[in-house]
């Protein structure tokens, strides 16, 4: 059998909520910064901790892999997580503890179908979901997190959408603070790229693919105009531009345009 057969069929089984007995294993070598969850059953939803690597827990793995020259010795943090069944969009989608306090903790699960793998929807990024097992009432997960997971078309629209909500000085919100509200008259980089997401994805999530690059190419143009929390640091800067925005999501997207499966 083939893997995409052996992921097809795994898939299929877990989709089908067979939550008694073990499902199939997915095999899949050790990975320098895998990501390790047991989760025990409570009703409907699954909770337990997920164990995360430095490298992952500082938010240094990117679509190429580790940031170049990071290294990291902290022992693997241990979170708190929980998922539950769901019946659109993700296939399962619950909560995970984030890097800093704020973060936001959506966390979901994205099985294996039609000859493609799994997704992992982590606070931490994205990556693949190598391996599920279902064992009485204890999910356990394996998630190859040594690279994130390169983008597809929707996070190219996902860049254009929000340069199109940018469309000039009059709608751009200069003065961030990571908190969109509903139907607003004015727009800031992190808020454009949050209802962009949500219009193309269906959801918000932090670390969607399309973020992630618009995040990567700031720290190669210009890291002295970001701190903490990069888009809004950027954004909010009085030497930034809106022209230098555009440019910023012009980069992003033909890095994107690089990189698909």
């Amino acid at each position: 059998m083939t893997n995409a057969r052996r992921l097809s069929t795994w898939g299929a089984s877990l989709l089908a909520l067979t939550l008694t007995g073990t499902l199939s294993e997915v095999s899949a070598q050790a990975q320098p910064n895998g990501v390790s969850c047991t989760l025990n059953k409570a009703g409907e939803v699954y909770a337990g901790t997920c164990r995360i690597p430095c490298a992952v827990n500082l938010l240094a793995i990117n679509i190429d892999g580790p940031r170049p020259g990071f290294t990291c010795s902290a022992a693997d943090r241990s979170v708190d997580a929980s998922v539950k069944r769901q019946t659109a969009f993700d296939d399962w989608l619950g909560t995970m503890q984030g890097k800093e306090p704020e973060d936001q903790t959506r966390f979901g699960l994205v099985l294996p179908k039609d000859g493609k793998p799994g997704v992992a929807k982590l606070p931490y990024g994205w990556f693949a979901l190598t391996n599920a097992t279902m064992t009485g009432d204890t999910l356990t997960l394996t998630i190859d997190a040594s690279r994130q997971l390169p983008p597809t078309t929707d996070d190219v629209r996902i860049i254009e959408r929000a340069k199109a909500l940018l469309a000039n000085t009059t709608v751009w919100n200069k003065a961030d603070d990571r908190n969109c509200q509903p139907n607003p008259t004015k727009w800031s980089t992190f808020c454009a790229l949050m209802q962009a997401t949500t219009e193309i994805s269906g959801g918000i999530h932090y670390r969607q693919p399309a973020m992630q690059a618009v995040r990567e190419v700031l720290n190669d143009v210009d890291g002295t105009r970001v701190n903490k929390h990069r888009l809004m640091d950027y954004n909010n800067h009085p030497h930034t531009t809106l022209a230098e925005i555009h440019t910023l999501l012009d980069l992003s997207r033909q890095r994107l345009e690089r990189r698909f499966r």
